[in-house]
């Protein structure tokens, strides 16, 4: 069992969840009976289909593969169009319907390239490219040979960087393979980063930290508060709090009066 803190904020109640909730839009609630509460991920029929390791069939890795073998900046719709067989193309649809694969759009993508989902690599990983789907037209017809196209994933805390708004990284790993993929970004400003003291690397776009640094300088407005307090009061996740604060403290706009606690300047 484990206890989360409660903050109260005029008349309504807002509690830390784990972070798998992370993935979810809602959550489920049931009352069980009097100050008992069943709490759950969504279960209705509306709730995209999980990833499961063993959930993808042999043409769905397969696709997977080819997706993953083409450099990230050349994943565009129109190049990946080209480069699968009909057969191929509604496997593609049929990931994209599962949510494992994606159209993502950014500053840097503007007409969009495959992303493959965060929960995906591990199966990837665990599984090796099983034959590619069959393609009837090119049977009859011998292989031309091809060059291996480098391979270029997108880590996923980019991905979810570009989902969330924030990330923080304790791996210093994947914090530099993140700063070379956001070199671009983090040089028109579309992204900042900062190495905490406690040496964890705070990355926010520019969008996030605009509206979160406004809510956050909100609820600092009359007293000193903890990052759960903050949080609770400006509407934000813990770990997005935390990592505008980092900034915030940076720039001088805030300063840590105690460990975990901030005050306005």
């Amino acid at each position: 069992m484990a206890r989360a803190r409660v903050i109260r904020k005029q008349d309504r109640c807002f509690v830390e969840l784990p972070k798998e909730f992370l993935s979810v839009e809602e959550i489920e609630l049931f009352p069980l009976r009097d100050g008992y509460y069943f709490l759950s991920m969504p279960l209705g029929p509306s709730q995209k289909p999980e990833t499961k390791r063993t959930g993808a069939t042999g043409e769905e890795i397969a696709v997977l593969h080819r997706l993953q073998s083409i450099k990230f900046g050349d994943r565009t719709p129109d190049n990946v169009s080209k480069a699968l067989s009909g057969p191929e193309k509604e496997v593609l649809k049929r990931l994209e319907d599962k949510g494992w694969v994606n159209v993502f759009r950014g500053n840097k993508y503007k007409n969009g390239v495959y992303n493959i989902a965060d929960e995906v690599y591990p199966m990837l990983k665990s599984q090796d490219a099983p034959q590619a789907v069959r393609n009837p037209s090119a049977e009859q017809r011998p292989a031309a040979p091809q060059k291996a196209a480098p391979a270029e994933s997108l880590p996923p805390s980019y991905a979810l960087l570009m989902k969330q708004g924030y990330m923080v990284i304790k791996d210093q790993k994947d914090a530099k393979a993140l700063s070379e993929m956001l070199k671009s970004d983090m040089k028109s400003g579309s992204v900042v980063g900062i190495k905490g003291f406690d040496g964890s690397f705070y990355v926010v776009t520019r969008d996030y930290f605009s509206s979160a640094s406004k809510a956050i300088l909100d609820a600092l407005k009359d007293r000193p508060a903890d990052v759960a307090t903050i949080a609770g009061a400006s509407g934000l996740d813990a770990d997005g709090a935390r990592a505008v604060l980092q900034h915030l403290a940076e720039s001088g706009d805030v300063i840590e009066k105690r460990k975990g606690t901030y005050a306005a300047v």
